[in-house]
C-alpha cells in the first residue's frame, strides 16, 4: 500500500489558496475548450448524472468543472464535484475550492470528499475556513476527513479543536483525523479524550494515539487497555506496541487471556514490538490456542524477540493445520537460530501455497551466513517456481553485505520471462544501490501493452527514481506521458515535477464495466463455508458490475486466498495465487465514504485504479484504507466462516440472490 503527500511552506499554502479563488473561472475555462457538449451533457436528472459518472469512470474532466460549479441541481453538482475528486486532476483543485462554499450542503459535502481525495495541502486552509462557518455536521465531518486525509501540519489547531466538538460525531471524525495526521501535537488533546462516555470515541482515541507512535500517549492507552470494551482494548493493545511503551509488558501479558481473540492477537503483536522476552512463555501458549490467528501472531511474536526457549514450541508448530501458522513458525526459527534452522523449515517450501512460500524465502535475506546466500541464489535462479524466484530476488535486496554477489544473480533476472521475478528484481537492485544497473532498468521501460508489463515499468521506474542517476532520469523523462497513471506520478515526482504537469492520458487497459442491475447478494462458497456479501451498487456500481461479471464467469472458482494477515485482511482473486495475478485488465477505482468496518469488502490495489480482480475483507476496523481502497460491500453472514480462512482455502463457487 503506497502512498503520502508532500509538505510544502505556508507561504506556498496561502498563495496557492489565493491563486485559486481568484483564478478558478478561468481554469475552468482553459480546462474545457473541447468541443462543445453533447446533448447528454446539456440534459438534466438522472441522465446529466449518469453522462457526469461516465465523464468519471473515462476519467475525463470535460464538462465537469461547469457542471460542479452550475449544474441545475444539487445532485448534478454533488456528482460533478465527486467525479472530479474520483479523477484527481489537480489542475481541477481551485475549482473545487470554490465550490467547497456551494449553497447546497448536498454539495459541499462531495466537495470536501473530493478535495481529501485530491490530497494537495493547498486546500487546507479553505477547508479549515469551511469547518469555521459551516453549521451542517455530516459536511463538519467530511471536511474533518479531508483534513486528515490531505495530512498538512497546519490542519493540527482545527483538528485539536474538533476534538472537543459539542456533537460526538464530529469528535470521532476528529480523532480518525488526527490518526492520518500523526502529529505528535496532538497527542495530549487526544488523551484528555480516553475517558469518554461513549466507546466509539474511545477505540478512535485508542487507535489515533497508536498511528501518532508518541510513547507520551502511553498512560492513556494503559486505562484504554482495560476498557471493558472489546474494540477499545484491541486498539488499545496494537497501540502499546506502535507507541514502543516497554512498560506495559505485564498488562499485555494480561490480555494474552482476554477473552476476544482479536485483543490476543494484538497484545501478542505488541509485545514482540517490545521484545518483551521476559513473557515469551505466555506467548508459547498462545501456539495450542483455538484461533489461528492467534497462533500465527504468536509465533511472529517469539520471533521477534529471538526466544532462544521457544525453538522446541515452535518446531512442533510446524506440524499445525493452518499453513499461516506455519510459515510464522518458520520464519521465527530463521530470526531466532539464523542458518542452523534451514534442514528444519526448508520442508515447508514444498508445503506452504505460493504467497506464503515466497514470504518464507524472503525471510532468509535476514539470515547471515553463506548457506543462506548460496539458498537464496539457487532459489532466484529457479525460474520454474516463480513465487519462489520472486521472493529471493528480495530476500537478496536485504543483503547489503553481500552485494558484490547478489547484484549479479538480480540484474539476470531482469530478463526473466516472468514478470514478478523481473519486477522483484528491479526493486532489489535499488534497494542495494547498484547503480551500474541503470541501462538495465531502463531497458524495462520499453515493455508495454499488457498489465503485467506495467508492473515491470513501475519497478523499473521506482528503481530508476531511487538510484537518481542522470542517465537514469533522462529515461524517465518520456514516462511523464505513461498511460499509468502511478508511473506518470512516480516519473513526475523524480523528476521534481510539480504534480499539475500530470496531465489524463488515455489508458487502454483501464476498463469500465457498464452499470447494470445488479444483485443484491453474493455468497462466496469456501472450504470452510459460505460467506454473504451486500453488495454496495449505490457507492461503487463499477465495481460490483465487475465483481458480478467475473463472478459469473466462474473466473473465481477455485481460485485460493492467497493472503491473510492476522486481524487485519483475508484476500482473494488472484489467479496466481501470489499476489500478483490480474484478469488482465484494471477498472476505475470508485472510492467513496464507507468505513472500513469489521467484514468490509474492498478491491485490492497496487496504486491508483490498477484493481481488477483482488479483493478482501477486513477482520476488523480499518479506518486508514478510507478513501484509499474502493469499499464495494459487507459481510452479513458467515464472518465465522471468514476468521477461519487462512491462505491457500480456496473458493469453490460464487452465486447470487
Amino acid at each position: 500500500m503506497r502512498g503520502g503527500v508532500r509538505m510544502r511552506a505556508a507561504a506556498g499554502i496561502v498563495a496557492g489558496f489565493v491563486a485559486g479563488l481568484v483564478t478558478a473561472a478561468a481554469l475552468g475555462g482553459a480546462l474545457e475548450a473541447a468541443p462543445a457538449a453533447s446533448a447528454t451533457a446539456r440534459a438534466s436528472g438522472p441522465a446529466r448524472i449518469a453522462w457526469i459518472e461516465q465523464r468519471a469512470s473515462e476519467r475525463d474532466t470535460t464538462g465537469l468543472l461547469a457542471a460542479a460549479r452550475t449544474g441545475a441541481t444539487p445532485a448534478t453538482r454533488a456528482a460533478a464535484a465527486r467525479a472530479l475528486g474520483l479523477i484527481q486532476e489537480r489542475a481541477t483543485l481551485p475549482a473545487l475550492i470554490v465550490v467547497l462554499r456551494d449553497a447546497s450542503s448536498v454539495v459541499r459535502l462531495e466537495a470536501a470528499f473530493a478535495l481529501g481525495l485530491m490530497g494537495d495541502s493547498t486546500a487546507s486552509p479553505a477547508l479549515a475556513l469551511r469547518w469555521e462557518r459551516e453549521r451542517v455536521l455530516a459536511v463538519r465531518q467530511a471536511i474533518l476527513g479531508a483534513l486528515g486525509m490531505i495530512g498538512a501540519r497546519g490542519s493540527v489547531s482545527t483538528v485539536t479543536r474538533a476534538l472537543s466538538a459539542k456533537l460526538q460525531p464530529e469528535r470521532w471524525a476528529a480523532a480518525l483525523a488526527a490518526a492520518r495526521l500523526r502529529d505528535r501535537a496532538l497527542t495530549s488533546p487526544l488523551s484528555r479524550h480516553a475517558d469518554e462516555a461513549r466507546f466509539e470515541m474511545r477505540w478512535r482515541v485508542a487507535y489515533a494515539l497508536g498511528r501518532i507512535g508518541d510513547r507520551a500517549g502511553a498512560p492513556a492507552l494503559r486505562a484504554l487497555a482495560r476498557d471493558p470494551h472489546e474494540s477499545v482494548r484491541m486498539m488499545a493493545a496494537r497501540a502499546l506496541g506502535d507507541v514502543g511503551d516497554s512498560a506495559s509488558g505485564d498488562l499485555l501479558a494480561g490480555l494474552l487471556r482476554d477473552r476476544a481473540w482479536r485483543v490476543r492477537v494484538n497484545a501478542a503483536h505488541a509485545l514482540g514490538a517490545i521484545g518483551a522476552r521476559s513473557h515469551a512463555k505466555p506467548i508459547r501458549g498462545l501456539l495450542a490456542d483455538a484461533s489461528a490467528h492467534v497462533r500465527w501472531e504468536a509465533a511472529l511474536a517469539l520471533g521477534a524477540m529471538r526466544d532462544t526457549a521457544s525453538v522446541a514450541a515452535l518446531t512442533r508448530a510446524l506440524s499445525d493445520s493452518s499453513t499461516g501458522v506455519r510459515q510464522g513458525a518458520a520464519t521465527a526459527l530463521l530470526q531466532i537460530q539464523g542458518e542452523a534452522a534451514m534442514p528444519t523449515v526448508a520442508p515447508q517450501l514444498d508445503l506452504l501455497p505460493g504467497f506464503l512460500r515466497s514470504g518464507l524465502v524472503e525471510a532468509l535475506g535476514s539470515v547471515e551466513g553463506p548457506m543462506a546466500l548460496e539458498s537464496l541464489a539457487a532459489f532466484a535462479r529457479d525460474s520454474s517456481d516463480a513465487p519462489q524466484a520472486a521472493g529471493a530476488a528480495s530476500g537478496l535486496a536485504r543483503r547489503n553485505a553481500d552485494a558484490a554477489q547478489a547484484i549479479p544473480v538480480l540484474r539476470s533476472l531482469l530478463r526473466s520471462g516472468d514478470f514478478t521475478i523481473a519486477s522483484s528484481a528491479a526493486d532489489a537492485l535499488a534497494q542495494l544501490g547498484d547503480s551500474a544497473s541503470v541501462p538495465d532498468l531502463a531497458a524495462l521501460l520499453a515493455r508495454a501493452g499488457t498489465a503485467e508489463d506495467a508492473d515491470v515499468r513501475a519497478s523499473a521506474v521506482s528503481a530508476l527514481a531511487a538510484l537518481k542517476t542522470r542517465e537514469g532520469l533522462e529515461a524517465l523523462a518520456p514516462l511523464r506521458r505513461d498511460p499509468e497513471r502511478r508511473i506518470r506520478e512516480a516519473v513526475c515526482g523524480a523528476l521534481g515535477l510539480p504534480a499539475d504537469s500530470i496531465g489524463l492520458v488515455g489508458n487502454p487497459l483501464l476498463r469500465h464495466e457498464p452499470s447494470a442491475v445488479s444483485p443484491q447478494n453474493a455468497l462466496v462458497h469456501t472450504e470452510r463455508g459460505v460467506i454473504v456479501i451486500a453488495l454496495d451498487r449505490s457507492h461503487a456500481p463499477g465495481t460490483v458490475a465487475n465483481f458480478v461479471k467475473l463472478a459469473r464467469s466462474r473466473y473465481f472458482d477455485g481460485i485460493a486466498f492467497h493472503r491473510v494477515v492476522p486481524n487485519f485482511v483475508v484476500q482473494a482473486g488472484c489467479p496466481r495465487g501470489d499476489g500478483w495475478g490480474s484478469p488482465g485488465y484494471a477498472i476505475p477505482c470508485e472510492y467513496n465514504d464507507r468505513p472500513y468496518t469489521t467484514g468490509t469488502v474492498g478491491m485490492a490495489l497496487s496504486g491508483k485504479d490498477t484493481g481488477g480482480s483482488q479483493w478482501f475483507i477486513t477482520l476488523s476496523p480499518q479506518p486508514r484504507l478510507e478513501g484509499r481502497y474502493t469499499v464495494f460491500g459487507q459481510v452479513t453472514q458467515g464472518m465465522d466462516v471468514v476468521e477461519r480462512l487462512m491462505p491457500g482455502d480456496r473458493i469453490l463457487k460464487i452465486t447470487f440472490r
